[in-house]
């Protein structure tokens, strides 16, 4: 079976992203410069504090970094810098580095060296608003302002010139945005990256079986011969219903041992489930009665689970055998889409993924198509995995 194949039966959608950045915020509240053209400073009456979602460019950045954190990784990636020629100079200000670039335009690449680095690197970006802001206050009220255009210090993930929506809160005077801060770009969507991933941790497989609710009591011995843990479900579900009117459907029952909401439970010997369903019926209820499950997930889950399951159609109880399993996979530090280059940790992006069935055995990769957000080129969550 080819490699790319050898999941495609088992590999389920749901992923739990273990690798994940928080979403991107920068700045703080603080004034702007006034665009051109705007109106003068307004009255008091006119001011309005409160959130805003527009259009946000990178104008450009100021060609030096403000590095800090892990001390001899910076002094390897400045001299690293240096050497290549990006970087002119740095100086020491207490615990921070101050390095000057050559060229704006090198900032993002740079501050993503000093974070492979295990160090943290600012950099002063002139950023404008779309030419309209569409404001909502605090009490609700709506106004449509002119944008504007400020300076700030940001992490620089994103490329001089590049464009992105953002949420901020901003202060209007005038109707000319006045003041803006907070600002949260919004992470763009990447949908079918396509990497070899590598299995960190192979699947190991849970091996379930289900025992119909007649059966319960009479499968407790087998289950427990078997070796497997039992969860016994001696109850039946009605939805929607209250404590008080199941006590009312059920009352003068004397195989009901409680009721709460939208759960009746019985006696562990109370198999009647067509006298139950009659009751709940009568108080306007569907009855609905879950399976017991025995579940196994040592080594030899699978044939245990087998065997039980048989032991049991041999007794007349009926069952059903499921399996879940689990997993890691490594997918690739750089993935690439449509020509472009997105990346994550230097060491790969380490998933925890899911599925049902029988686990493939002795897969050590796998080709894989990522969905993913990204903060300009880097990757901040992974959204979902499926096999390619």
């Amino acid at each position: 079976m080819e490699k790319k194949t050898m999941y495609i039966a088992i590999f389920a959608v749901v992923i739990v992203a273990l690798f994940i950045i928080e979403p991107f915020a920068i700045g703080m509240l603080q004034s702007a410069g006034k665009a051109q053209g705007a109106s003068g400073e307004g009255s008091a009456s006119s001011s309005l504090d409160g959130t805003a979602s527009a259009s946000i460019t990178i104008v450009r950045y100021e060609p030096y970094l403000i590095v800090s954190g892990n001390a001899s990784g910076i002094e390897a990636v400045k001299e690293r810098l240096v050497a290549e020629g990006l970087a002119t100079y740095a100086m020491w200000s207490g615990d921070s580095m101050v390095l000057s670039l050559k060229s704006s335009k090198d900032v993002p690449a740079a501050a993503s060296e000093f974070e492979e680095a295990n160090a943290s690197a600012l950099a002063t970006a002139y950023i404008s608003t779309s030419p309209k802001v569409t404001v909502t206050g605090g009490d609700g009220a709506v106004s449509e302002a002119e944008g504007t255009s400020m300076s700030m210090q940001m992490r620089p993930v994103y490329e001089e010139g590049s464009t992105h929506e953002a949420q901020f809160a901003v202060r209007v005077d005038g109707g000319q945005v006045t003041g803006m801060g907070s600002v949260s770009i919004m992470p763009s969507v990447v949908s079918g990256a396509q990497a070899e991933a590598m299995v960190s941790s192979p699947p190991q497989a849970t091996y379930s079986v289900a025992v119909a609710w007649k059966g319960r009591a009479m499968a407790k011995q087998l289950a427990a011969e078997s070796g497997a843990a039992y969860k016994e479900r001696s109850f039946v579900y009605a939805a929607n219903a209250s404590k008080e009117a199941l006590d009312i459907a059920v009352a003068g029952n004397p195989y009901v041992t409680g009721t709460q909401p939208g759960i009746v439970s019985v006696q562990n010997s109370y198999t009647d489930s067509e006298e139950i369903g009659r009751a709940l019926l009568a108080g306007g209820y569907a009855a609905v009665f879950p399976d017991s499950i025995a579940t196994f997930s040592n080594g030899s889950g699978r044939q245990a689970a087998e065997a039980l399951v048989a032991n049991l159609t041999a007794a007349n109880i009926s069952a059903s055998l499921s399996a879940d399993w689990a997993g890691k996979i490594l997918v690739p530090s750089v993935l690439s889409k449509d020509g472009r280059s997105y990346f994550g940790p230097s060491g790969g992006i380490e998933l925890l993924i899911e599925g049902t069935g029988a686990p493939a055995e002795n897969v050590t990769s796998m080709n894989v198509s990522v969905d993913f957000e990204a903060a300009g080129s880097r990757i901040v969550r992974v959204t979902a995995v499926n096999p390619a």
